[in-house]
């Protein structure tokens, strides 16, 4: 009776033990202390490769964008004002390439703009004006937000009441931060870095000059040289309207 009572004891402290804990013996970290590390390993990163997920101009955005976070160089690809476009920002200067649909959504519906998006279609095109410094905010915009302790959605997953749980994301074991209200969630590594693999239902400005917003990100790598270079074959607008 005594061998079989301190068995059950045992057993019943080690269910509890396991409750403490997550799977494979490791103890959860607090809400706030991975998510502190993630902000801080996020701010020294030099470089970034995001695909996400939200909102462009109020429609449905959809795009991947690596590159150096200061901006140069940079590419971006995706879905965005209802059609597919590229673009390539290396040593201040600007190329894009996009669908008619693109064109035809983000410059009006206008004879003149019908005519140029003929033109410019499927093209590559070299910006006419260096506005690469806007165009290339989105990266440095959202380590900004990341860092941000007073951005809504970090105050939910810094929050005392934050949850954090074993869960794999893309493959990779991970720690699944979700906020109270479960509308913020955030996936972290589980080394020391605590690197940002996933947000969702992550609410943040991606452009100061734009009305970009991202809610679904996947941090695919970061601190890499992505090998970025000019479009071959690329057409000022000029000389595309020159014919």
């Amino acid at each position: 009776m005594k061998l079989r009572s301190t068995a059950a004891a045992v057993a019943i402290a080690a269910t509890a033990t396991m409750g403490l804990t997550a799977c494979g013996g490791e103890e959860a970290p607090k809400a706030k202390d991975a998510w502190n590390a993630s902000q801080e390993s996020a701010g020294k990163y030099k470089s970034m490769e995001v695909k996400a997920s939200g909102k462009s101009n109020g429609k449905p955005a959809s795009f991947t964008i690596k590159g150096d976070v200061d901006g140069d160089p940079q590419t971006l690809s995706g879905e965005m004002e209802g059609g597919k476009m590229e673009a390539v920002i290396v040593g201040s200067k600007s190329y894009i390439k996009a669908d008619s649909a693109y064109w035809k959504s983000a410059m009006g519906n206008s004879g003149a703009s019908s005519a140029m998006t003929s033109m410019m279609a499927d093209k590559w095109v070299e910006s006419p004006e260096s506005n690469s410094e806007d165009a290339s905010d989105t990266l440095k915009d959202l380590v900004k937000e990341l860092k941000d302790d007073n951005n809504a959605s970090n105050k939910k997953l810094l929050s005392d009441k934050a949850t954090v749980t074993d869960e794999k994301v893309d493959g990779k074991d991970a720690w699944k931060i979700e906020s109270e209200d479960k509308k913020v969630k955030a996936w972290v590594s589980k080394e020391d870095s605590r690197d940002v693999l996933k947000v969702e239902g992550w609410e943040a400005k991606t452009s100061s000059s734009s009305n970009d917003e991202m809610t679904t990100v996947n941090f695919l790598s970061h601190d890499k040289d992505y090998g970025i270079k000019a479009p071959s074959g690329a057409k000022k607008m000029t000389d595309l309207i020159k014919g």
